[in-house]
Order: structure tokens, then C-alpha cells, then sequence
């Protein structure tokens, strides 16, 4: 390795110090490109509502902080410059046109003050409220319209305005003590107590020629003309500023903040004052055009430049940012690497050499004045104060106004360095293309050690660059390259890769926390490794702004949950916050549209000096960021419902909230709201609901909330805003009402019910009378079998019994007389039960089953069998049909016949219950018995299963010889079958 000391003298000088001092402070801008009407912004106004109003000379702009609602000519405005707004104590926006007159907004509704209906003169210059509510209306040639109570007049004949010369007003201001003030062509009018005071350059003004004019409210009065400014307190004009670039400047328009800030707008740029120190903004500072019409301060102190021609610019007088580039005088804007020395030196390692910003000025180092290379990979400090400075080319070494240089080469070519660390007893490690090199005391050692690394990093990554260097509290070495992580201590290898837990084998950069976890950045997210696993990883989907990690700081000056400091990820798009409070990981990114330089992060360009500000290089530039001097706006959004559309079409706002119902097929409903947040609107978060749908808030950074195939019944939809740093607004809310279908409504349930209970009751009437009707059959049926038929049977039996006495000695006649007589008998027999069964009376089964008892009473009086029928007397409450008692009847009375006439049984038991409201019949007999599966199925037995079967019951024969004969019938009688009615 060659080595060579030069002692070069720092003595070039290409940049003074001014140059390289120039800020950009201005990070954001309103155009064209974004939406405005155009770019030459004559006036500016915040509304009640904190919609933001852009007067330009082709139309006027309301802006939300998002999105753009332009006026002009050909969709209301009267005319197409538009230089003064003001807003009325009614709400209304009153828009000065210029040759149109005023232009009244109302909440989206238009109305026209012009000659027409009194205006004066529709060349309107300036509008001026009063305090009280009253306007004046200010035009060309002494022509003031006063607006009071709707009713228009001339104010200047009311107050005799000064007419021997040309005083058109074109700007006013009204002081506490209730002067007004009027800047005008002709110079400075003062009016108060009814009377004109008139103050020229006579005596001591720049110029006549005024545009603008504003006071502190204190006494103290400022006046912008054709030549500057001037202050004139206590009645003396003196001019105002001391910057040389303002002392003549045509100067258009004056403001002073809530906090007493001065602002000026003119031709060459912005001036601010503040505490006495007087600050140029210019297009050096991030201005859009030098030349300025207006300014403007919202609630939440931001400033408003109104440009002459590039829109709007906007200011944060709380800006954390300060932005280096070109424009400022930084020489190469492709930073790679940044330090600020003990001596707070500031370095910056560019593609073209080492920029040095010093007390006494800024210098610049490179191959041509003595560094072994120009494009500057990474810097760092020293214990001893030396500053190492890594380059394409090997290392230079600054110490003493001298320069040390140690190229590196190797068999390939001249080797680059990427990374250095420092260990505790001095030794830098460099990480290389080719590996790593360890020097001391401008000494390569440990060459062995150095070769036992790169030897294994190939073996077992398949792979020598390396990327970062990090060491941990135990002095472990932690080594990021293209092909992995590797962990050494004490001859000891821990290798990680995509095979153990890495998200992407490529290591850009590494950090070691004090809790002891090592942050590795890939091409692929953030890992996170502790006690030697990979624990965790972070991409895009939990919130990083990009997957390639260029660089990772630590804030050490804070502490946030468990570990402390917030990490500070620079990827290849946008720098990434992390912060871990209650467990809970937050990410907060921030990009150029946020104030950055630029978005491209390079690798090791990000630095935190010991003021806490976080240097950050970029391809761009540089931006120095203080993340502790940002102030949190507690201000929420104010949040609006600005739109409704049904079926994806516009509904009228006016028209839901005077009437706020729809039918039941107008269910298809999307609400629009707009949270003004002009600090960060990219950054607005909502939370809605609706009451009678969702059960909690819903999230979203969507400015609408569709429902779709919504029920009838009456909800409320509430919405609310939150800002960036977590503050939400009272929630709005809107109430409306979907009616029911008209088959839906009370009045047609009450017809369906009406004409329900008309039928049902039509039909209980029917069958009511249809059941008297057939009862009174029934009755009269048995009334008549037992009167008629009864007693012509009766009187058959008694004939045919007198007959067989006198036939006796005719066996032929004698035999048909007696089967005359025991037909009569059975008919007789049959007839009475046909009449019980008909008669509604007995429809109980406690009278089936007593008829069948009595049935049998002459037979078990008179010979030596007995029947019992048991449980009789809980049956009175069960009423059956006529077919269903009269199959029960018949079946049990033939079970009785055939137990008496074939089984010589001497005892008969008949057990009833209806349990669960299935009636169960049991008969035993002790007879003798028979075969069921031989037994030939007679009439009876046929008989029995038949009507059981037409009753949808069950019948059980049990039966064998000398054993009795069991018949069991089951029959659920709860809901019977109309088949079996």
C-alpha cells in the first residue's frame, strides 16, 4: 500500500461565505399544475369557514387544502381580474372584479352588484369593511359605492370625499382608534372625525404612487408605494427598511401578523421583519417569482406569498427544514456523506469532491488539490480529532491543514471505501470492495485477521463488498454487504441471509441501538435482529415510504417507550421516522412535498449533529431538519359535508337538509365531506359512522363514505377530521329518514290485518254455522234412526216372534222366523250404535268407552266371563271425531267378540291412557291362545286391521297358546289428518 503525506494547505477558496449561507426556506407551492386559476395572485383571503381564497387576474380560486374550486368568466365571474375579496359578517364572499363589479359568493350561489342595480362603477380596485359590516366599494376616478343594509350608495358625496385631484383608493386601513386610512394614487388619506387629512411626498413620503398600507394596531402606520416603504409613527414618515434591495422597491402590498411580523410584498421579492431582523425571501430562498402582489397569514400562522406570475408560495415561519442546493450556492448538489466535526466544521462528501463550510468561509477539497479521490463515499471523526474521509480511490486522511492519502488498490484496480468505523483502541476498519482493511496510526494490520473475514464472508455468502460496518456494546463487529450479514466476536461467525430471517441479502447500511437490537437496511424493507435471531421486519405494508433503505440514524436526545430515540430511515424514496411508544410502532414520512431537498437518498448521507438536527444528503442537495423544533398544530380540521349523491348523482345539499327524506328505493346514498387542513391536507384522516348501520367509526383517508341498499328507518351520519398530529374536530352530523315501501306502511299493514281478520272471521262464521248446521243432522239423523227405524225394527222383531210361535210345526217357515227375528236383533243392536255415534253428545272417549262397556253388560251378567274397562273417567275431556270413535268402537268390539266367543277366557281387562297426547288402548285376554303365524285371518282380524289403518294408528296382536291374547292400539291423536276427520 503506497503512502503519501502531502501538506496541502487548505487554502482554496471557490465559495464566500454568504453564498453557501442562502436557505431555502419556502418548500411549497400553489400553481397551475396544482389547480389554481392562474398564477398572478392579486389577493388572498381564509374564510370563517378556513377555505382559502386566491384572487387572480384570469379568476378567483377556493381551495380546501386539497382541491380547487375555480371561478371565472364562463361559469359566473363578472369579469376576469379579480383584485380584492372580502368576507361580509354574514358569511358571504364579496370578489372585486375589475371592470365587472362585485361578484357575491353565497355557498356556492352567485349574486351581481354592478351599475345596473347602483353600483358607481363596476372598476372595482379595493373593497373595505368596516367594523361595523358596512362596505365600500372602490373604484377608478374617486368613485366609492358605500353597501349598507343591501342598499347601495355614494359614499363619496355622503363625506365629501377630495375630488380636486385623482384619489382612486387602492388599498385601506382601518386603526383601533377608528381612523381610516386609504392608500391612494395621489398619496396618503387619513379619515377621521368626518374630515380628510392628505399626506403626499411633500411631506416625507417615497412616492405618491401608494398600493398598499397596514399598521400594527398600535399607533404605528406603514405604506407601500411606486419607491418603498414608509413608517410613520407619531406623525413622523421616516423609510423604513435598511436592505438595500427593498429601499426603492416597488412594493404592492403590506401585512402584519397576529404576532407582529412584518411582511412585504413587491417586484423584488419578500420582505420580513421580525424582532427588529430584516430577511430577504427571494427565489434563492424557494420563492416562486421575485415579483409579488400579496400575503396573507392563515389560523395556524403559515404565510401566503401571491406571486406575479408562479402562483402561490407558502411559508412556515416554524419550518424545520432548511434546504441547500445550487441555488444557495452549494457546488455539487449529489451528496453522499455528511459530518460535523468538533470544531462544528461541516463536510459534505459529493460525486465531485469534499465541500468544507468553515467559520471563515466555504472551501472545496478534490483530486486536483490533494484527496486521492473525488467522489467522497463516507467521512467520520476520529477520536483524535483526524477527519477520515472515504472515496473511490482509497482514503484521505485531514489533520493539521495537511492531507494524508492511502490509495487502495488490489489486483483489480484502485479499491473503493464505503464504510469506516473506529474502534475503542483507535483502529479503523474499512469496508471495501474487496473486503475489509484495518489501519493504525496510517498502518494496515491485522492483515491475517482481515483475510480470515473475507475468506469466509466468500464461503458462506458468496461474497467480499462490504457495505457497513456497526459494532455493539461487546465489540462485536457487524458487517452489512451485497451478499448478506455477518457477525463476528472473539473468532466467532454468525451469518444471516434470506435463508435465516433476511427480508434481501443486499445490506446497504447498518445501526446498532443502545437497548442491544441491530437495524439492518436491505433493498427489501428493514430487519431487526436480536440475541441473534431476526425478529422483526418493516416494509411498505406497515408503513415505510420505500423498501431500499439508503441510511439509519438514531435521535439520542429523546427517548420514545422502551427504546430510546426515534429512528430515522432514509430510503430511495422518503425519510422515514420511526417511533415506538406503548409497544405501538408509529412511522411518520416526510418528502420534498413536505419540505425535503428531495426525495433520493444517498447511502451514508444522513447525520445527526450535536444540536440534535438531522443532516440529510440527497441527490438534490441537502436539507437540515430539527425534528424537536417542529410544533404540533392542535388546531383540528374544520370538518363540512360538501356533497351528496344518490345513485352516484348530485343531490342537492339545500334540498337534503330541508327536507331530508327519501323513498324506500332511493337507498343508494354516498356523503361527501372536506376536512381543511392546509398544513399537510395529504396527511387528513376521517373517521365516520352511521348511526343504525356501523357500530364503531370507520377509519379512512377517503373524503367520502358510500351505504348501499339501506333498510327504511331513520339514521344520522356523523363524520369528524383529524390532523397530522393527532388532534380531531367535533364530529357534523346529518339526519335523514328512508320511508317504507308502501306495502311497508302502517295504514297497509292495517288493511292486510283488517282484511285477514275480515276473513278469518268470514270463515270461522262459515264454519260455525256449518258445524250447527251439521249438528242439528246429526241430532235429527238420531233422533229419527231411533223414533222411525227403531221402532219399525222393534215392531219386525215382535211380528216375526208371534210368526215362529204359530209356525211351530213348519220347521222351514220356524227356521226363517227365527233368522227374521236375530237379523231384527243385530239390526237393532247395529242401529243403536250407529245412533250413539251420530248423537254430538257422546263424542267424548269416556262415552265411546262406557258404550262399549254397556255393550257388554248383559253378556258378563249372565255368564261367567268378565270385561273391565279401567281409566274411563279420565277420557271426559278428549272429544274425537265421529269416523275416529266409531273405527276405535268397532275395533275394541271385536277384539271383545273374538275373546268371548273363541278363547273361553274367563277374565277380559281393557286399559286406557293418553300419555303425551297419544291414546293407547291395551285388551288382555287369559284365554287360550293362539298361533298368530298359523292362525287363518278371518273377517274380523281383517276388519280390525283395516279400520286401524284408515285411522293412520298402529294394532299389535300378541298371542300363543294357553298364554292369553294381548291387542295393543296406538294412535297420536294431537293433530289429526283431515282424511281421518
Amino acid at each position: 500500500m503506497i503512502y503519501k503525506n502531502r501538506n496541502i494547505l487548505l487554502f482554496i477558496f471557490l465559495f464566500v461565505t454568504s453564498s453557501f449561507l442562502g436557505q431555502i426556506k419556502i418548500h411549497k407551492h400553489l400553481t397551475q399544475e396544482e389547480g389554481l386559476v392562474q398564477g398572478q395572485v392579486s389577493a388572498i383571503l381564509q374564510d370563517s369557514k378556513g377555505y382559502m381564497w386566491f384572487g387572480t387576474y384570469d379568476g378567483v380560486s377556493k381551495w380546501d387544502g386539497k382541491h380547487f374550486e375555480n371561478i371565472q368568466t364562463h361559469n359566473g365571474l363578472l369579469s376576469s381580474a379579480v383584485l380584492s375579496i372580502k368576507e361580509g359578517l354574514d358569511g358571504k364572499i364579496y370578489i372585486g372584479c375589475y371592470t365587472g363589479g362585485i361578484l357575491i359568493y353565497d355557498n356556492g350561489k352567485l349574486d351581481t352588484l354592478n351599475k345596473n342595480n347602483g353600483l358607481i362603477s363596476n372598476e372595482i380596485l379595493n373593497i373595505t369593511m368596516f367594523p361595523n359590516g358596512e362596505f365600500l366599494f372602490s373604484a377608478i376616478g374617486n368613485k366609492i359605492t358605500k353597501y349598507k343594509n343591501g342598499q347601495l350608495s355614494d359614499w363619496g358625496k355622503e363625506v365629501n370625499y377630495p375630488s380636486e385631484v385623482n384619489y382612486t383608493i387602492r388599498d385601506s386601513y382601518f386603526d383601533n382608534d377608528g381612523t381610516l386610512y386609504l392608500a391612494t394614487q395621489q398619496g396618503l388619506l387619513v379619515y377621521k372625525n368626518n374630515s380628510f387629512k392628505i399626506i403626499t411626498a411633500k411631506d416625507g413620503l417615497n412616492h405618491n404612487l401608494l398600493f398598499g398600507i397596514n399598521g400594527d394596531g398600535k399607533g404605528t402606520i406603514y405604506t407601500a408605494s411606486y419607491k418603498g416603504i414608509n413608517k410613520i409613527k407619531n406623525g413622523v414618515i421616516t423609510k423604513f427598511t435598511t436592505l438595500p434591495l427593498f429601499k426603492n422597491s416597488y412594493t404592492h402590498k403590506i401585512y402584519i401578523t397576529k404576532k407582529g411580523t412584518f411582511y412585504a410584498a413587491s417586484d423584488d421579492g419578500i420582505l420580513k421583519v421580525e424582532n427588529k431582523i430584516e430577511e430577504a425571501f427571494t427565489t434563492q430562498n424557494g420563492l416562486g417569482f421575485n415579483s409579488c402582489y400579496s400575503v396573507m397569514e392563515d389560523n395556524n400562522g403559515t404565510i401566503y406569498f401571491g406571486t406575479n406570475g408562479n402562483g402561490v408560495s407558502i411559508y412556515n415561519p416554524n419550518e424545520s427544514m432548511i434546504n441547500y442546493n445550487k441555488n444557495t450556492g452549494l457546488p455539487n448538489e449529489s451528496i453522499w456523506s455528511i459530518l460535523k466535526s468538533n470544531d462544528s466544521t461541516m463536510y459534505f462528501g459529493s460525486v465531485d469532491g469534499l465541500i468544507i463550510k468553515g467559520k471563515k468561509g466555504t472551501k472545496i477539497l478534490n483530486k486536483q488539490n490533494g484527496l486521492v479521490g473525488n467522489f467522497i463515499r463516507v467521512l467520520k471523526q476520529t477520536q483524535n480529532g483526524k477527519i477520515l474521509v472515504g472515496t473511490n480511490s482509497g482514503l484521505s486522511v485531514l489533520e493539521n491543514n495537511g492531507i494524508k492519502n492511502f490509495p487502495l488498490k488490489n489486483k483489480f484496480g484502485v479499491t473503493q471505501i464505503y464504510s469506516i468505523l473506529e474502534s475503542d483502541s483507535g483502529e479503523v476498519y474499512l469496508g471495501t470492495q474487496t473486503g475489509l482493511v484495518i489501519m493504525q496510526n496510517g498502518k494496515v494490520i491485522k492483515k491475517d485477521l482481515s483475510e480470515k473475514i473475507r475468506k469466509r464472508m466468500t464461503k458462506e455468502l458468496g461474497g467480499e463488498v462490504i457495505l457497513s460496518l456497526s459494532k455493539t456494546k461487546d465489540g462485536s463487529l457487524v458487517i452489512g454487504s451485497m451478499t448478506g450479514l455477518t457477525i463476528y466476536s472473539k473468532d466467532k461467525f454468525k451469518f444471516f441471509t434470506t435463508k435465516n430471517g433476511l427480508v434481501d441479502n443486499s445490506v446497504n447500511t447498518t445501526h446498532v441501538r443502545s437497548n442491544g437490537s441491530i437495524f439492518i437496511g436491505t433493498l427489501k424493507g428493514l430487519n431487526i435482529i436480536r440475541n441473534n435471531s431476526v425478529v422483526d421486519t418493516i416494509d411498505v405494508n406497515d408503513g415505510l415510504s420505500n423498501n431500499s433503505i439508503a441510511d439509519i440514524e438514531e435521535d439520542t436526545l429523546t427517548s420514545f417507550g422502551k427504546d430510546s430515540g426515534r429512528i430515522f430511515v432514509a430510503t430511495y424514496n422518503g425519510l422515514n421516522i420511526l417511533t415506538n411508544t406503548n409497544d405501538s410502532l408509529s412511522i411518520t414520512k416526510l418528502y420534498k412535498k413536505d419540505g425535503l431537498v428531495g426525495n433520493d437518498f444517498t447511502h451514508e448521507g444522513t447525520f445527526i449533529d450535536d444540536e440534535g438536527n438531522l443532516w440529510l444528503g440527497t441527490l438534490f442537495g441537502i436539507t437540515k431538519y430539527n425534528p424537536n423544533a417542529e410544533k404540533p398544530i392542535t388546531t383540528p380540521p374544520k370538518i363540512y359535508l360538501t356533497g351528496i349523491k344518490l345513485f352516484n348523482n348530485d343531490f342537492p345539499l339545500n334540498k337534503f337538509f330541508n327536507k331530508p327524506i327519501f323513498n324506500y328505493n332511493e337507498n343508494f346514498i354516498k356523503f361527501i365531506y372536506t376536512g381543511i387542513n392546509l398544513s399537510a391536507p395529504e396527511k387528513t384522516k376521517y373517521k365516520y359512522r352511521l348511526i343504525g348501520v356501523d357500530k364503531d367509526w370507520v377509519e379512512t383517508t377517503e373524503n367520502s363514505a358510500p351505504y348501499t341498499n339501506l333498510d327504511d328507518g331513520n339514521y344520522t351520519f356523523e363524520v369528524k377530521a383529524g390532523n397530522e398530529w393527532g388532534f380531531w374536530s367535533n364530529p357534523v352530523s346529518a339526519s335523514f329518514t328512508i320511508t317504507p315501501a308502501w306495502w311497508e306502511t302502517w295504514w297497509f299493514y292495517t288493511i292486510i290485518v283488517f282484511a285477514v281478520a275480515s276473513l278469518i272471521s268470514l270463515v270461522v262464521s262459515y264454519r260455525y254455522k256449518h258445524l250447527l248446521a251439521v249438528e242439528k243432522i246429526r241430532t235429527k239423523i238420531s233422533s229419527d234412526l231411533h223414533d222411525s227405524i227403531g221402532s219399525g225394527l222393534t215392531e219386525i222383531t215382535f211380528l216375526s216372534q208371534l210368526l215362529k210361535n204359530r209356525v211351530k210345526q213348519d220347521d222351514v217357515a220356524n227356521n226363517q222366523a227365527v233368522n227374521i227375528t236375530n237379523i231384527s236383533k243385530k239390526l237393532i243392536t247395529d242401529m243403536r250404535d250407529i245412533v250413539w255415534l251420530v248423537n254430538p253428545s257422546k263424542d267424548t272417549l269416556k262415552d265411546l268407552f262406557y258404550r262399549l262397556k254397556d255393550a257388554y253388560h248383559d253378556i258378563t251378567q249372565y255368564s261367567d266371563v268378565s270385561v273391565r274397562i279401567n281409566n274411563i273417567e279420565k277420557l271426559e275431556d278428549i272429544h274425537l271425531p265421529m269416523t275416529f270413535r266409531q273405527h276405535i268402537y268397532l275395533i275394541f268390539k271385536e277384539a271383545i267378540n273374538n275373546s268371548i266367543k273363541y278363547s273361553k277366557c274367563k277374565n277380559i281387562t281393557v286399559d286406557i291412557s293418553t300419555k303425551s297426547k297419544i291414546l293407547e288402548v291395551i285388551l288382555k285376554d287369559n284365554g287360550i291362545g293362539f298361533d298368530i303365524n298359523t292362525v287363518k285371518e278371518g273377517n274380523g282380524l281383517n276388519n280390525m286391521f283395516e279400520r286401524t289403518k284408515a285411522i293412520n294408528g298402529k294394532i299389535e296382536i300378541i298371542s300363543s297358546k294357553n298364554k292369553g291374547t294381548t291387542i295393543i292400539f296406538r294412535k297420536n291423536f294431537s293433530k289429526l289428518k283431515i282424511s281421518e276427520i
